[in-house]
């Protein structure tokens, strides 16, 4: 681990080299959707085939900031409606009084070219749509050297260990004056993958690059069926099968999902074909850092997971005195994610709630928060307001519930969860009120 300054409790987790100066940073649990040069169609045949649009005219460029829906605004892509996409257009269009319209392109828009595009309309940093997805490209940084991406942890407190930020560092030496940012990169698999763009290119998922797959299981009946079916034990609670060619894969699989079907075993599966993405998620998993490199196209890409789980996460680019890049940094826990996890933790919590309201019906009327007794309690107790001091007295009357639950049956109570200790609520109408 090394610390600095500048850059306090930083860890190394690996270099990137980007021969063409590109860096494209997106999660690589989402990599089949990447289509680099080729159609830029989804993977998933239910998927309906989608369209690229041009917005053009005078204009153009205005009307398509105003309408707001797309990084670069001169492009409307991935569409499966266009006939109405273009008609919806033209309306705003002419109710703003823009001179502009959306065409339907002859040919859809590569994602590399996308790419171009984006760092060409923010200037060096972009978004990058694919699929529906995004990622997030960068542009004009070292080719002639590898650059350290490193993860900036949070301060000792409820959520240290986490990275508030993961960096790519051009220079550690220089102070960033300035910054700028964009939307940023969608993560739904809680990992980003730092990579050069054209190497890119050669990522691949779920396609064994040398024809050899692992199957493995886990769970609480896994041991037993492992035994039963002389799987092999993997260590950390899997068991299963390694390197099996891939086209034996299936004399595995077949009779362990019917087992798992036949008697409901609590056992979960895993295909890994020996693709880029498991070469990296093995690697995830024996790292402390949760970090690993793959080599693409003779150039390294860096992995890891962000320790935040899913979501929307900015992307900044910050600028020395001189207007130099001095890092690309994915800013992860922010103020705002840090609220969003409180808020998620909560909610996996639990609360005290009586038998009136859990047994014979009655809606919740009275909410409290007390002072948890535990890092799983809430703190929160619900009562439906008929019970007297005898029933509340009787402990066989309260049941210990999660918060999620009642949330399914009374969805008001999500407004008023994040109140502070010593909070009391009454229902009014459709919601609660401060009591």
């Amino acid at each position: 681990m090394t610390k600095s300054a500048k850059t306090p409790a930083a860890v190394v987790l690996g270099e990137v080299d980007l021969p063409e100066g590109q860096l494209l940073i997106l999660d690589p649990g989402l990599g089949r959707f990447w289509r680099h040069d080729a159609e830029p169609a989804s993977p998933r045949k239910k998927d309906p085939v989608a369209h690229d649009l041009r917005i053009t005219g005078p204009d153009a460029e205005a009307a398509g900031r105003a309408y707001d829906r797309e990084f670069d605004p001169r492009f409307l892509f991935d569409r499966t409606d266009p006939e109405q996409a273009v008609e919806h257009f033209g309306q705003f269009a002419r109710k703003e009084g823009f001179d502009a319209r959306a065409e339907v392109l002859s040919s859809r828009v590569a994602h590399t070219e996308r790419a171009r595009l984006a760092v060409e309309h923010g200037k060096g940093l972009g978004v990058v749509k694919y699929n529906g997805l995004w990622a997030v490209a960068a542009e004009g940084l070292p080719r002639d050297r590898g650059l350290q991406v490193i993860g900036v942890l949070m301060p000792a407190g409820e959520f240290k260990g986490r990275w508030r930020s993961i960096d790519v560092v051009v220079d550690g030496e220089a102070e960033a004056v300035r910054s700028e940012q964009v939307a940023g990169v969608m993560v739904e698999h809680g990992q980003l993958l730092f990579s050069g763009l054209g190497p890119l290119g050669r990522f691949r998922m779920w396609e064994s690059l040398d024809g050899l797959a692992d199957y493995v299981f886990f769970g609480k009946d896994a041991p037993a069926l492992a035994k039963e079916l002389g799987a092999s034990d993997l260590g950390r609670g899997t068991f299963g099968w390694k390197d099996l060619p891939v086209e034996q894969v299936g004399e595995k699989a077949t009779p362990l999902q019917a087992r798992i079907e036949k008697d409901g075993l609590a056992v979960g599966v895993d295909y890994r074909p020996r693709c880029n993405l498991e070469r990296l998620n093995a690697q995830l998993r024996e790292s402390e850092e949760d970090a690993g490199t793959l080599v693409l196209d003779g150039a390294r890409a860096v992995g890891c997971g962000n320790r935040w789980g899913d979501g929307i996460f900015p992307v900044s680019r910050h600028f020395d005195a001189e207007g130099r890049t001095v890092r690309i940094r994915v800013e992860l826990g922010t103020e705002d994610r840090q609220r969003l996890m409180r808020r998620f933790q909560l909610r996996q919590r639990a609360a005290i709630v009586t038998r009136a309201i859990l047994d014979d019906g009655e809606p919740i009327r009275f909410a409290e928060r007390m002072k948890p007794h535990s890092a799983q309690d809430s703190g929160w107790a619900f009562s439906a307001g008929v019970e007297d001091d005898a029933y509340m007295d009787e402990a066989s009357n309260l049941v210990v519930v999660s918060l999620r639950s009642l949330l399914a049956r009374c969805k008001e109570l999500d407004a008023i969860l994040d109140a502070p200790v010593g909070s009391v609520f009454r229902r009014e109408g459709e919601g609660f009120v401060p009591e």
